[in-house]
């Protein structure tokens, strides 16, 4: 793969990126930056949902226990235009937080299982740089520094964890990477692959920050995990995301000849 153009790519943005990608294995095929700790931006919501699940497998919870919608919450997601909807499964709301990333689902979920049990969690799977701080748009928090970070290296272990069904068992991981494969948002990992490409993933954004973490499948599974801060122009940053899982879906065996057309070196 020419991981040379990702690399001038990523050298010319102006702003950060870290990115990695692994083979099922664990073995890495490429990374940049990738111990560094980002603002993760809606990518911290992979430990939270994965949390979730473990617990339910370990009958800590439910999924099929009800929680109130409770604060609605600005920012992505839909429950706050439906406001009809008093309360909702825990299943659901993991659906919620991780397809559309609804921020109000998201906190509900982590006041149920609360901070700790995540980070105990995050430890549990070798997390020291990826953190959660604090809960979706607790802006007094922010203020006092208190911002969730994640490390490109440490996601990409979250997500291969469950690439090998160690997620407590291959039924749990499997149920996470379904919930992941419905990510709606397709406009960065996933922005030049077919669109049959099977891709369960996570994206983040916020002012000047594009991630996006994701499991990618052709003849084979490759992780890849592309986190980029500190763009004043989204576009670029959208471009370059797009190109690693472009490298990436060729890398785990997709048909990827040639560089997608909105890159320079393709002209």
């Amino acid at each position: 793969m020419d991981w040379a153009v990702l690399d001038r790519g990523a050298t010319d943005l102006d702003g950060s990126a870290g990115l990695i990608v692994l083979d099922a294995g664990g073995t890495v095929l490429y990374e940049r930056a990738a111990d560094e700790s980002y603002a993760a931006a809606s990518v911290i919501k992979i430990p939270i949902l994965m949390t979730v699940y473990a617990d339910a497998a370990e009958g800590r919870l439910s999924l099929d226990e009800r929680i109130g919608v409770g604060e609605h919450m600005p920012g992505t997601g839909v429950l706050g235009h439906v406001r009809g909807v008093a309360d909702l499964t825990i299943r659901d709301h993991a659906t919620l937080m991780t397809i559309v990333s609804d921020n109000t689902s998201t906190n509900r979920l982590m006041e149920r299982v609360s901070v700790e049990r995540i980070a105990e969690r995050m430890r549990e799977w070798g997390c020291v740089r990826t953190e959660l701080r604090r809960k979706m748009f607790d802006f007094e928090a922010a203020n006092r520094g208190l911002d969730n970070v994640a490390s490109p290296r440490e996601v990409a272990g979250l997500l291969l964890r469950l690439v090998r069904g160690e997620l407590v068992d291959r039924a749990t991981s499997d149920a996470v990477l379904a919930v992941l494969e419905a990510t709606q948002d397709d406009a960065l990992i996933r922005r030049y692959l077919p669109a049959r490409t099977k891709v369960a993933h996570k994206t983040g954004s916020l002012d000047k920050v594009r991630n996006d973490a994701a499991v990618i499948w052709a003849e084979r599974p490759v992780v890849t995990v592309g986190f980029v801060n500190g763009v004043p122009d989204i576009r670029p940053a959208r471009s370059l995301l797009g190109l690693l899982g472009w490298l990436a879906f060729g890398a785990a065996g997709g048909d990827a000849e040639g560089l997608p057309s909105e890159w320079p070196e393709a002209r």
